[in-house]
């Protein structure tokens, strides 16, 4: 039964702490080179793709979770840790030279929570390997 455990948390909790670092060592990075798009908005088009992929990461943590209380409010924990994780990242590049925090990035980062948290198992529901996480975010087990 541990060992099933360690493998479940690998392969469903390692990719929301691995990405969650990569935003985290992004944030660290003072300026990023010309490479990157410049048209008006691109910032808040990253930010809200950033935060998606995040928000769904920690959904399908959440949902394939054996606890009941995780599976049962994975769009609600969701919400609450990738928010929370994107106002940290907002005062975390405070202390960065050369960036600002901004509460609209703050705010483009939990849109792009919430969306991915309600928007996540629906899709989900659609491919056939995922039926039993769609049953158990609609509350039919």
């Amino acid at each position: 039964m541990r060992r099933f455990h360690a493998y479940h948390e690998c392969i469903y909790g390692a990719p929301v702490l691995a990405y969650a670092a990569l935003i985290f060592l992004l944030s660290s990075v003072s300026t990023f080179p010309d490479v990157v798009p410049s048209f008006t908005g691109f910032d808040k088009l990253a930010h809200f793709s950033e935060y998606y992929f995040f928000g769904c990461l920690i959904c399908r943590w959440l949902l394939a979770e054996r606890s009941h209380f995780a599976r049962r409010h994975a769009v609600l924990l969701t919400i609450l840790i990738g928010a929370f994780y994107g106002i940290s990242d907002e005062w975390h590049q405070s202390f960065v030279p050369g960036r600002d925090p901004s509460i609209w990035d703050a705010l483009i980062d939990a849109l792009a929570v919430v969306t991915a948290a309600v928007t996540y198992p629906s899709i989900m529901a659609k491919f056939p390997y995922s039926r039993d996480l769609s049953k158990t975010w609609r509350g039919d087990t």
